[in-house]
């Protein structure tokens, strides 16, 4: 199913970025930067290639470049008065480390990090989490070679400690899924994966590509081997899996969720790419899980 190629722009003076993000609205995605995240606050449930965790504010993980992942908020998840999630991160693309890097010995813990993040890291130490929320405000106020230093010396900081669970199993491999760019195409895709849970229109969505309707479709199509309105489904019935499998909204509250306001139309949609109803999907993942 689709997964959000996103790209990451960061300052015109810097090569990696602090984020602050107030609420979670972004569906499975996954960019070129590493990304270590702090949680400030809410809870729910963070998706790491294969591996599921539950979060709660004050953890932090460290995810691998290119890895998919997903942070769902218990507000999605239960519904009701749950405090909403937030968080803070530091985006870091490859190209900031030597390629030889195993073999330099003043980064060879480093480098032993940034491996085991493909499997993504939880770290469960909550002063250690707390200092490197500092550290990472702190990015904030620096320039130039000093900013990197500060970056180097979070990543260090986090490399001596042993404190952490692996979020997965089996390392995340890469494939050959259709990568997107900041090009017309890559603008439609964000567009799409920014308002897929509202109505979208085709016209809206060519503007914001900066083409006319008929021509993006042609596009898109020759990029993807798909429709625009077909990657929309699958975007959002990816979006529904996930609250199937780990909420407890009924199936008409999920739909609204993903996108969609009418029930039917979306056990149809749901089916065409799942072969499954909405409600068998939910059975079959209690199933394996032993909750039947």
């Amino acid at each position: 199913m689709a997964i959000l190629e996103r790209k990451i722009v960061h300052g015109a003076e810097s090569s990696f970025s602090h984020v602050v993000y107030p609420r979670f609205v972004l569906p499975r995605h996954r960019h070129a930067e590493f990304e270590l995240m702090i949680f400030t606050a809410g809870s729910g449930k963070q998706f790491v290639g294969g591996g599921t965790a539950d979060y709660e504010a004050g953890d932090m993980a460290l995810i691998g470049s290119g890895i998919p992942h997903l942070h769902l908020c218990d507000t999605v998840l239960d519904g009701g008065d749950a405090v909403p999630s937030a968080g803070e991160a530091l985006h870091f693309p490859p190209a900031l480390f030597p390629a030889d890097m195993d073999v330099l010995p003043e980064y060879a813990r480093i480098s032993q990090l940034l491996r085991k993040s493909r499997y993504g890291l939880r770290f469960r130490d909550r002063v250690l989490s707390g200092r490197v929320l500092e550290m990472m405000r702190e990015t904030d106020g620096c320039d130039g070679i000093r900013r990197f230093v500060q970056l180097l010396s979070i990543l260090d900081i986090l490399a001596k400690s042993s404190d952490f669970v692996l979020l997965s199993d089996a390392e995340y491999q890469i494939d050959n899924e259709v990568v997107f760019g900041n090009d017309p195409i890559g603008r439609v895709y964000t567009y799409l994966a920014d308002h897929f849970r509202e109505p979208v229109e085709l016209g809206k969505a060519a503007a914001y590509a900066g083409m006319n309707p008929a021509s993006l479709c042609r596009a898109f199509r020759r990029r993807t081997d798909k429709s625009i309105f077909r990657y929309l489904t699958e975007m959002r019935v990816e979006y529904a899996c996930k609250l199937l499998a780990h909420s407890k909204q009924t199936v008409s509250q999920i739909a609204y969720e993903s996108g969609y306001n009418n029930l039917s139309h979306f056990n149809r949609q749901f089916r065409a790419v799942t072969h499954r109803t909405p409600s068998d999907y939910r059975r079959q993942i209690n199933a394996d899980l032993g909750l039947l």
